[in-house]
Formats: C-alpha cells, sequence, structure tokens
C-alpha cells in the first residue's frame, strides 16, 4: 500500500475510533506527509483501545512498526515498507518533566476539521500556538521566531491568556516572555502538588526505564571484503530511512573509537618510533605474532565495551540508529586488515562473551569474480578466504535466528545496490516489526 493510502486508512480508522486532533503537521493530508513526523493528541484510554486494531491496520497495508516508544507524555510508532516511511507521535498532553502544562481535553477543545478526500480533525490555532509555547518557555527557550505570525494572530486571545496565567500565574505571553523559566515551572507544579509529584515520579519511572530497557532504536553492522559495495549499500539503506531518522543516527568504521588508532596511541606512550598512517592501504601490515594480535584485540574488546554505553547505548534508547562500517566480525574475517591472527574458533567464543552483540550482522558479500571486476585490492584467493569465514559466522547463528547476540544475514550484492538494500531493509523490518508486536500488544 502507497503512503497516500495508508494515511487515508489510517484517519478513516482513527475518525471511527477516536477522539483525536492533528497537533501540527498537517500541511498535506491526508494525502501525503509533508514533515518527518505526524503528531496526534488523544486520550490515553483511547490509545489502549485502539492500539491492537491500529497494528493489524499496519499489518494489512504490508508496512511493519519498526520503532516503537512509550513514554509518559507520548508513544511513538515508525511504520515503514519499501513504499516509504513515516511516524506517529500520539501524545496525551502537554507536559515538562512530568509537569502538566495542557491535557488532552484543553488540547482537543475547538477543534475543527480539515476537508479533504479523507476528513482530518486538527487542533485550534490557539491550541497548536500555546502547546509549543508553554513548553518552549517551561523548558527555558524562547518561542521560535519563525512562528510569529502565528504568535501575532492569537497572542490577544482571551482563552490563550487564561491558559497562560492558570499554567503559569503570569496574566499574557509578554509577561510569560520576561519570567525566568523555573519560577513558573515551580507555579505549574503547585497548583496540585499531589498530583504533580505523582506525575513527576512517573516521569522519572519512564526515564529510567527507557534509559535502562529501552531499545527503541536498533544497531546495525556491515562486514564483507572490500569491493562488496558496503559503503554505496549503507547509503542506500540510510537514504531509505533518513526521512525519519535524518538526523538520528550515526555511522562509525569498525568501532565506536573511544580511544584512538594503536599505533598513534603507542607512538605518544614512546613505544613506537614511526607511525604508518597509509591507512588507503587496510591490508597493509604484516602478519604478528598471537602476544601481539591478543593485546591488540584486548584494546578493540575494551573500545567495544565502553564505547557501547557512551556512544551506542545511550542513543539507541531514544529511537537513535548506530551503523557500523566493519564491526568486530570483521576482526573474524579479516585478519589481514586487524592484524589480529589467532584462532578462527577464538576469535568468534571471545566475542561471544565479552563483545556487545548488534541487533543486525548484514555479511554482504559477492563472487570473487564479481568483486575483482570493481576492485583489484584483494586477490582471489584472500576473497574466498573472507567468504569462508562470513559462511562460517552464517553456519555459527543460522539464517533466521534472533537472540541475544543479534541477527546474521548474508546477503549477495551481485546485481545492483539497490536490491541488496531492499532485501536488508526488508530483513529489518520484519524482525523489527516482531519484536514491537511484544511491546505494542
Amino acid at each position: 500500500m502507497s503512503p497516500s493510502n495508508l494515511l487515508n486508512t489510517f484517519f478513516t480508522f482513527l475518525n471511527a475510533h477516536a477522539d483525536y486532533a492533528v497537533l501540527r503537521n498537517w500541511e498535506g493530508l491526508p494525502d501525503r506527509c509533508e514533515s518527518r513526523d505526524i503528531d496526534i493528541v488523544l486520550h490515553r484510554k483511547d490509545y489502549r483501545k485502539i492500539r491492537a486494531d491500529l497494528f493489524a491496520l499496519v499489518e494489512m497495508a504490508g508496512w511493519k512498526v519498526i520503532t516503537y516508544l512509550n513514554s509518559d507524555r507520548l508513544i511513538t510508532w515508525v511504520v515503514a515498507s519499501r513504499e516509504g516511511i513515516m511516524q506517529w507521535d500520539f501524545f496525551f498532553d502537554t507536559s515538562v518533566f512530568g509537569i502538566r502544562l495542557l491535557s488532552a481535553d484543553e488540547l482537543l477543545r475547538d477543534a475543527r476539521t480539515l476537508e479533504g478526500s479523507v476528513p482530518v480533525r486538527i487542533v485550534s490555532s490557539r491550541i497548536a500556538f500555546l502547546d509549543k509555547y508553554l513548553y518552549d518557555r517551561a523548558v527555558g527557550a524562547d518561542y521560535p521566531e519563525k512562528y510569529a505570525s502565528v504568535r501575532a494572530a492569537v497572542e490577544g486571545d482571551s482563552v490563550v491568556s487564561e491558559c497562560v496565567r492558570k499554567c503559569f500565574g503570569v496574566p499574557s505571553p509578554a509577561a510569560c516572555d520576561k519570567t525566568p523559566s523555573r519560577k513558573m515551572l515551580l507555579h505549574a507544579f503547585f497548583r496540585s502538588p499531589v498530583t504533580g509529584l505523582a506525575r513527576f515520579i512517573r516521569f522519572e519511572y519512564w526515564r529510567l526505564r527507557n534509559y535502562l530497557r529501552s531499545d527503541t532504536g536498533f544497531t546495525v553492522g556491515f562486514t564483507g571484503p572490500d569491493g562488496s559495495g558496503k559503503t554505496t549499500v549503507i547509503d542506500l539503506v540510510l537514504e531509505s530511512l533518513s526521512k525519519v531518522f535524518g538526523k538520528a543516527h550515526t555511522l562509525n568504521h569498525f568501532r565506536p573509537t573511544l580511544f584512538g588508532n594503536i599505533s598513534d596511541v603507542a607512538h605518544s606512550a614512546g613505544l613506537k618510533k614511526e607511525v604508518d598512517d597509509n591507512y588507503g592501504d587496510p591490508h597493509r601490515g604484516g602478519k604478528t605474532g598471537k602476544l601481539s594480535s591478543f593485546l591488540r584485540l584486548c584494546y578493540y574488546t575494551t573500545d567495544y565495551l565502553l564505547g557501547w554505553w557512551v556512544a551506542v547505548k545511550s542513543k539507541t534508547r531514544i529511537t537513535w540508529l548506530v551503523f557500523f562500517d566493519r564491526y568486530y566480525t570483521d576482526i573474524i574475517c579479516d585478519s589481514r586488515r586487524t592484524r589480529i591472527w589467532l584462532p578462527l574458533g577464538f576469535l568468534y567464543a571471545w566475542g561471544r562473551l565479552f563483545v556487545p552483540a548488534l541487533d543486525y550482522n548484514i555479511l554482504l558479500t559477492a563472487s570473487a569474480d564479481a568483486i575483482l571486476q570493481r576492485k583489484k585490492e584483494l586477490t582471489r584467493e584472500d576473497i574466498d578466504a573472507i567468504n569462508s569465514r562470513l559462511d562460517y559466522l552464517m553456519d555459527k547463528n543460522g539464517v533466521e535466528e534472533v537472540t541475544a547476540k543479534g541477527q546474521y544475514v548474508k546477503v549477495l550484492n551481485e546485481a545492483s545496490p539497490r536490491e541488496a538494500a531492499d532485501a536488508i531493509l526488508g530483513v529489518i523490518y520484519a524482525a523489527q516489526h516482531e519484536k514491537n508486536r511484544k511491546r505494542i500488544l
């Protein structure tokens, strides 16, 4: 189903089953979404009633729920298919640190209908202004100048002034602009201190829970011989996700890189006189002994362990995507590049024990003939050896196995890179959908 048809089906469903209104970004609806997300206000009880049917609607449309975030004031779904990707944010109130500024009833007051191929309910202009304005002022930010015309149109409205007075204890937006945010938040809290405390505790609970347990984003690593087309395929995958995750992703090379290159560190410590910085030839290094290889392995493993919490987990808990162009699997598959010459079985077992697992390990490759036509950096024997180790990883993990150590998928990139990227996205979407089925239902 196309994005346009999905949106029409989505709003037809909402019209029949919920008291809702689009909070912002309604331009183009219901035929197209011109923003990265659609913000929808509804009561939490209504969301609970419709979530199972809404999930079924997404499935029937041939789409997948690839990201799901549950927090104290909103729930986010990111839905995707080969046709496109979009984000739905379901808001239950306007609040800061659990302190409620506007309830769902207040947000839905005076909602109007936007006529189109399917009617879409949208909030009133004053509510659209208040939601943004009250939140910005509560966190100490200025209301954006680009919305100055919106403010000018509603600022003198008595409902707007009364709402600002009730929330922050000041008579108007003009007075609110000059009042410290901390003073306004304290006023909002003490309007109902018992309820305010309960909501603050709820906010802290969800923040801690999402920090410790949530994996609303996901991690993907690509491994394969030079010439397999990793860079092109990664770019295509990220391009498909960019409408929603445009700035909410990072791309790392090989490891989180909390620490510098081993040669640079050794040089700084006076253990090495010269640094070979010819990084254009990653296979230039000679074979190392077992002790040197093991020390190098320990160095990289420390970076993986610490970097996981600093640079990876801290992002995926809030719906970011973290990609790796090569990961620990590259140590297993390409000893010449990493200069870690240790037994294959030992490297695999070490990684299972000590290296944080990615959600998806994409083993991207092609035949030796196809790779040699693209690049001459490796010999046929090198390519065959790497492909053999990729097969070893697949034999160890299975094509469809999804475990605490992630999913391994082997993809041949011998036709077009677009086909390889679509195959990878299809695997990720399907697996994420099953994870989110358990979370939502």
